[in-house]
């Protein structure tokens, strides 16, 4: 199945990560990561400063759907909070701190190693052009003004935007932004067991005997390992609950660069309209601009995908017709999306000891990075309150 299209811009702008050899022989480790992208690159990271572990990609680390990330980080869900059925009011509160809580990882990350992934803290607006969204845009503000999480509410009133806003909620430290392909290479090169890193190398098959794991590749090598962890994005093939997940196709625009745009602080912007979109300035003014998502078949559906590219370019101007004659596609591309109804990570152990790490919604990059503590624990059998 063919999980991403186009070319890309993150992987086709920025210098390449380093090869890493295809596994050609059997080997013994404690953990075995299946899955190269920004999850198996975190988990990579953190768990190989503890464990023997051996990280294999099925093609080349981070140019499959990471790649196709826009990177909006943010703390809120992709729905209201009324709107998430299986969470209570109190749950939704911690989801939220998580997230704020997930980008002062990312920031203790950068100020460890470096930021060379253009990570930087950002405001957030979610918003609506349409004034029947007024009321469930405001019912959401007062959940968050109750609880705590600083933002204000605007409209028609005191819209500090160059486009029209009906109402949306503004929050000033509600997010941050990074590039996912450089971010992936960070955490692959500063983890600690280079010489465990596989590209090319696909699982085929699975099985456990005696609390042990074998793991067999396309060319006939054996991994034999005491956990496994699957990182394998919106690749469901060892997914044993991916009806929990709706799998979707999203779809990405990235203009020219653009002079002289007013964007107020860079901020983050999301619209609630349906199929909504998502946007935010790279560093050199260009837009990246994402949504449109279509339900998934078992291919992308290219004809298809021509047609959204063009519906996201007439949404865009339409945002901003000062620029009409100015804005231009650059890039255009699409991948697999996939989110739960709750539209937190799919985290947590199966009935046969596979310890899934597939970060759904648009918060995967955030999920990920609190998920890999509920992972550590599991490791070590502890319980974890966010599980």
């Amino acid at each position: 199945m063919k999980y991403v299209c186009g070319i890309n811009f993150f992987s086709n702008i920025n210098e390449k990560l380093k090869n890493y050899p295809y596994l050609n022989k059997n080997i013994d480790c404690d953990i075995l990561i299946i899955g190269g992208g920004i999850n198996g690159a975190i988990a990579n990271y953190f768990l190989s400063k503890e464990y023997d572990v051996v990280l294999v990609d099925k093609s080349r680390i981070g140019c499959c759907c990471t790649s196709m990330a826009t990177a909006l980080l943010e703390y809120q869900l992709d729905e209201y909070s009324f709107d998430l059925k299986s969470l209570d009011e109190e749950k939704i509160k911690k989801c939220y701190n998580l997230g704020l809580k997930s980008i002062k990882k990312l920031q203790q990350f950068m100020k460890l190693h470096g930021n060379y992934c253009n990570f930087s803290k950002r405001p957030s607006l979610i918003y609506s052009n349409k004034k029947k969204d007024k009321k469930d845009l405001y019912e959401e503000y007062l959940f968050r003004k109750s609880h705590g999480f600083p933002c204000y509410f605007i409209d028609e009133n005191n819209n500090p935007f160059n486009f029209y806003v009906s109402a949306g909620i503004f929050c000033k430290n509600g997010g941050a932004e990074l590039d996912p392909y450089l971010f992936t290479k960070q955490l692959i090169e500063n983890s600690k067991n280079q010489e465990n890193i596989f590209e090319n190398t696909e699982i085929l098959d699975i099985k456990k005997e005696n609390n042990k794991f074998f793991c067999k590749t396309t060319f006939g090598e054996q991994i034999i390992c005491n956990h496994v962890i699957v990182a394998t994005g919106f690749d469901f093939k060892f997914v044993k609950h991916s009806d929990l997940c709706e799998r979707t196709t999203s779809y990405t625009i990235v203009t020219n660069p653009l002079t002289d745009l007013v964007w107020k602080d860079r901020t983050l912007i999301q619209d609630v309209i349906s199929p909504y979109h998502y946007m935010r300035l790279l560093p050199d003014d260009r837009i990246i601009f994402g949504g449109q998502d279509t339900n998934m078949k078992k291919e992308i559906d290219t004809k298809k995908a021509e047609k959204m590219y063009q519906k996201l370019f007439k949404t865009l101007v339409e945002m901003f017709p000062d620029y009409a004659d100015e804005i231009q596609i650059d890039y255009k591309f699409c991948g697999a999306f996939a989110s739960t109804e709750n539209n937190i990570g799919l985290i947590g152990k199966d009935e046969d000891g596979i310890i899934n790490f597939i970060s759904c919604g648009a918060n995967g990059i955030t999920n990920a990075m609190i998920g890999i503590e509920v992972i550590q624990d599991i490791l070590k059998n502890k319980p974890n309150p966010y599980l």
